[in-house]
């Protein structure tokens, strides 16, 4: 049976009495501490945007429908960690304890409304014909520069998705990522771990998805992976036997698996300390020729986007590698379509505070110069220097950059704390972080992401195997 007792704030029956009485049935209220609130605010905002947006002469039954039919496909969606924290439970998925959207979701902007405006033009009642994918992409910047940054590189992914091999094939954030991107034509997700335990939590998630399994255990291409391990680690104290061993494992296993072109990028590190994940990937695919592998953290913050580096590899790093960090970073922001500004970031402006970290910074800065004239660089200098085009035009008129949006910091505990303080202080999206430098496509996760980082994670690593 469904019922709907509209009532408020008291509806005629309450959901204890529904299912006291039938416990197979669907039950919606107006009240958000029982499930399937049925709420105006997924409806009437959304419904106006997309209508107001193709200047319609009308609000007609069809695109009414049109609105409903988007909200029903939204429910079979994967619902976000963030909405599920939000109302305080474990899960969530569709069932009949969840038919219609949380009204906190805020991906139902980017359902209804580009639905309402279609049949708006579809009935002739739209007097604006608009682009529907780039009035998506209007949307995505009405939500934020973080939506809207996403969804390009989303755009660019899903325009030649690749295989991305997943480490931790057999964990429930991985696997609703996995199917995810697989469902929205992101990735060939590949996932790493035992077949029936995989199986076991797809069916467990109620999820339409058959991925491509690997089990390393079990792999015929175990002994072929430990058998070019052991050449390159053969110097280096690795035996045969230790190799195959090794491969037993999803982060040797993975790596090889992209070196050896049976898949174009590796993910991994939800569960793993980063260095469990990096140091077995420099071992597999290395760093590329002449250059240091290095981390970023894209920062949006309101409109602006900012590289954080080095956030996550070399803790205290030598003028060398400062330069190859911000030459990394500079190359991530264009794959981003961001004109790179540079600055190398000290506690010192422009020779102010004599000290061998100042010397160091400065000596970075030119050999960036030196290695790329093309780009705009400056430092060394204070962060909010940095990021102040009023203060720098006031007190260094001289320098050669301002506004900068890719922050070279001088170690990594200064990178890594300004990041999360920044993410956890200031509202800040952070997304990644972004493994750059490799030989092959490599990207490390964040302890705990959520399944949305996961996803955006992988964008990033189509995107790097795209321009390989």
């Amino acid at each position: 049976p469904i019922i709907f007792a509209m009532a408020n704030p008291d509806p005629e029956i309450t959901y204890e009495e529904v299912k006291a009485a039938r416990g197979d049935v669907i039950f919606g209220t107006g009240r958000s501490d029982y499930p399937n609130q049925v709420n105006n605010v997924l409806g009437f905002p959304f419904i106006f945007r997309g209508a107001l947006d193709v200047h319609a002469r009308a609000i007609n039954m069809e695109m009414k429908l049109a609105a409903t039919k988007a909200l029903a496909e939204l429910t079979r969606e994967d619902v976000p960690d963030s909405v599920i924290r939000a109302y305080g439970l474990d899960s969530l998925r569709f069932s009949r304890e969840y038919i219609i959207p949380k009204p906190l979701d805020p991906r139902v902007l980017m359902w209804v409304a580009p639905a309402v405006a279609k049949a708006a033009m579809e009935t002739g009642v739209a007097r604006n014909i608009v682009d529907l994918d780039e009035y998506m992409n209007v949307l995505a910047a009405r939500m934020g520069k973080g939506v809207q940054t996403m969804r390009l590189m989303e755009l660019k992914a899903r325009k030649s998705p690749r295989r991305v091999v997943y480490g931790e094939g057999e964990h429930p954030k991985v696997i609703r990522a996995a199917h995810a991107v697989n469902l929205h034509g992101i990735a060939k997700p590949i996932l790493l771990g035992n077949e029936s335990e995989i199986k076991h939590q797809i069916e467990t998630l109620g999820l339409d998805f058959t991925p491509e399994i690997a089990e390393p255990s079990h792999s015929p291409k175990r002994d072929v992976y430990a058998a070019d391990f052991y050449e390159k680690r053969q110097r280096k104290g690795v035996t045969f036997a230790l190799a195959q061993d090794l491969m037993r494992q999803g982060n040797y296993f993975g790596p090889m698996m992209v070196e050896a072109g049976d898949a174009d990028a590796f993910v991994s590190g939800l569960t793993y300390n980063y260095p469990e994940v990096l140091r077995p990937a420099l071992q597999c695919v290395g760093p590329q020729e002449g250059r240091s592998v290095t981390g970023v953290y894209v920062m949006l913050v309101q409109d602006r986007i900012y590289f954080f580096t080095d956030a996550t590899v070399i803790i205290d790093p030598t003028a060398d590698q400062l330069a190859a960090a911000a030459l990394n970073a500079a190359d991530l922001a264009a794959r981003f379509d961001v004109e790179p500004r540079i600055a190398m970031l000290s506690f010192s402006n422009f020779g102010s505070t004599p000290h061998p970290q100042q010397a160091k910074v400065k000596a970075a800065t030119s050999l960036v110069k030196s290695q790329r004239p093309d780009l705009q660089v400056d430092g060394e200098m204070q962060a909010d220097i940095a990021v102040s085009p009023e203060l720098m035009a006031r007190h260094y008129p001289f320098s050669e950059i301002s506004n900068a949006n890719v922050l070279v910091f001088p170690e990594l505990a200064a990178a890594n704390t300004a990041y999360k303080l920044l993410r956890e202080l200031g509202g800040a999206e952070a997304i990644g972080p972004i493994l750059v430098g490799m030989n092959r496509p490599i990207h490390v996760l964040a302890t705990g992401a959520d399944v949305r980082d996961i996803i955006n994670v992988t964008i990033m690593a189509v995107v790097d195997a795209q321009n390989r």
